[in-house]
C-alpha cells in the first residue's frame, strides 16, 4: 500500500514545476537510506538482499555530473544532488523525474533528509547550507558556512560538517544557526575538510582532515576528545564500528583506532590512495583504493582476510546486502564481490565512471555516473 501510494504522489508531483511534494514523505528507518552510508555510523548495509546478477531497472538523466556522495533513497523516492546545484527526486519504482530545483553551484556530497527537510551542503556558493523543504517545495533557509564539499552529518536536530577552509561547524538544524565551531590548530596552510563525518553516540563526532588528522569532538560543545595523526590527508568518511573508528589516507595506510581515547588498535599499508569509506561485513571491515583492489581485514586486529582486484580505481564507498559488496569502478563498472572470499560475482557496464557510493532500498539498487546517469538495478527473477 505504502509504494502504491508513493507512486500517485509522485505523479501529482511530477505535472509540477520545481520540486514540490503533494503529501509529507513518510519515512521508514527499517527500510529508507535517508544519508550518505545510510546512518551516522556510515556502515552502508542494505534493508533487502539484493543477490547478484542483477539488471538495469531505468536510467534516469540528471542532465549533471556528480560528486563524491551517493543517492538518497526515502518512501520509495530517489534523491540525487549534482555538480550543477541541483537537488532531483525520482521514482524509485519506474524511473521517471518527479522534479528538480537548483539550490546553488556544486553539491558534492550527499543531502540528509530528515522528515519533509533535505539539508544540502554546497561548494563555491555563498550561502553554502540550505534546509530544503519537499512539501511547501521552496527554500527554508540559507546560511554562510564556507565551502562545503560534505554530507552533513545529522543528530538530533542538529547539523555537524566541515569546510575547505578547515573549519568545523555544529548548526541547528530548525534554523541553521551556527552552536559551535571548531577550527584545525595551526592550519597556516590552510588545510581543509572533505572527509563527512560520523558518529554513534552523543559523545563522539568523528570527521578526517587534509592534515592527516582524525578529530574527535564532543557533539554538544565542540571540545576536543582526542585527534590522531595518521601520516598523510583524510579524504574519506571514518567507520564506526564495535568500539573502532577506521578510515584510510592518501598515503595508503587504514588505521583503526579506539573511538573512546583515540589510540592506535590497529593499522595496514595498502599501497594506494584511499578515498572510499570502508563498509563492515560479518566480522569484516571492506575497503576499495585507487589500484582497483577491494581488501577485507578482520575488524579485530586489522589481519587480512582476502583482496580482490576489480581492474580499475575505486575512489568511492560499496554497500553490503547480505553476503554480497556492490561498488563501483573509475573503469565504468558496477561490481559484486563475495563477502566470504573476495571472488567477483557479478560486473556491468555502467557507462560513466562511477565517484558515487550506491544506495539500496525497495529492492533497488541505485548509483550514479559521471555521465549524467542515474541507474537503478533490480535482482533478475529466477
Amino acid at each position: 500500500m505504502r509504494a502504491l501510494i508513493t507512486i500517485g504522489l509522485c505523479l501529482v508531483a511530477a505535472g509540477c514545476g520545481g520540486l514540490r511534494m503533494q503529501r509529507s514523505l513518510t519515512p521508514d528507518q527499517a527500510e529508507d537510506w535517508p544519508t550518505f552510508a545510510r546512518n551516522s555510523e556510515r556502515s552502508a548495509r542494505a534493508p533487502d538482499v539484493l543477490t547478484p546478477p542483477l539488471k538495469l531497472a531505468w536510467d534516469a538523466d540528471v542532465s549533471a555530473g556528480v560528486g563524491n556522495g551517493s543517492p538518497l533513497i526515502v518512501d520509495s523516492i530517489v534523491f540525487l544532488g549534482t555538480l550543477r546545484g541541483e537537488l532531483y527526486a525520482v521514482n524509485s519504482f519506474t524511473g521517471k523525474q518527479i522534479g528538480s530545483i537548483s539550490l546553488g553551484d556544486a553539491i558534492q556530497g550527499s543531502p540528509v533528509i530528515d522528515g519533509n527537510l533535505a539539508f544540502v551542503a554546497l561548494a563555491n556558493s555563498r550561502e553554502s547550507l540550505v534546509a530544503f523543504d519537499f512539501v511547501e517545495g521552496k527554500v527554508r533557509w540559507k546560511k554562510s558556512y564556507g565551502d562545503l564539499e560534505v554530507t552533513p552529518l545529522l543528530l538530533g536536530r542538529r547539523l555537524y560538517f566541515g569546510n575547505t577552509a578547515g573549519v568545523f561547524f555544529c548548526a541547528e538544524g530548525v534554523t541553521g544557526d551556527q552552536k559551535w565551531r571548531y577550527e584545525i590548530p595551526d592550519n597556516t596552510t590552510r588545510k581543509g575538510i572533505r572527509s563527512s563525518a560520523a558518529a554513534c553516540d552523543s559523545l563522539s563526532v568523528v570527521f578526517g582532515a587534509e592534515d592527516g588528522h582524525l578529530y574527535c569532538l564532543a557533539p554538544a560543545t565542540g571540545a576536543l576528545r582526542w585527534k590522531h595523526d595518521t601520516g598523510a590527508p583524510v579524504t574519506a568518511s571514518p567507520l564506526i564500528i564495535h568500539g573502532l573508528v577506521c578510515a584510510g589516507n592518501l598515503g595508503g595506510r587504514f588505521v583503526a583506532l579506539d573511538l573512546s581515547s583515540g589510540n592506535l588498535r590497529w593499522h595496514a599499508e595498502l599501497g594506494a590512495y584511499v578515498y572510499a569509506n570502508a563498509v563492515p561485513a560479518d566480522g569484516l571491515v571492506i575497503v576499495g583504493d585507487a589500484s582497483g583492489q577491494l581488501t577485507a581485514m578482520h575488524a579485530e586486529d586489522g589481519t587480512r582476510a582476502w583482496t580482490s582486484n576489480l581492474g580499475g580505481p575505486i575512489t568511492s564507498g560499496g554497500l553490503v546486502s547480505d553476503t554480497t559488496f556492490y561498488v563501483g569502478t573509475l573503469t565504468k563498472e558496477v561490481v559484486a564481490v563475495s563477502v566470504r572470499d573476495g571472488s567477483i560475482l557479478w560486473r556491468s557496464p555502467a557507462g560513466g565512471r562511477i565517484r558515487t557510493s550506491p544506495a539500496a532500498a525497495f529492492g533497488v539498487l541505485c548509483i550514479a555516473t559521471d555521465e549524467h546517469d542515474l541507474l537503478a538495478y533490480r535482482q533478475k527473477k529466477r
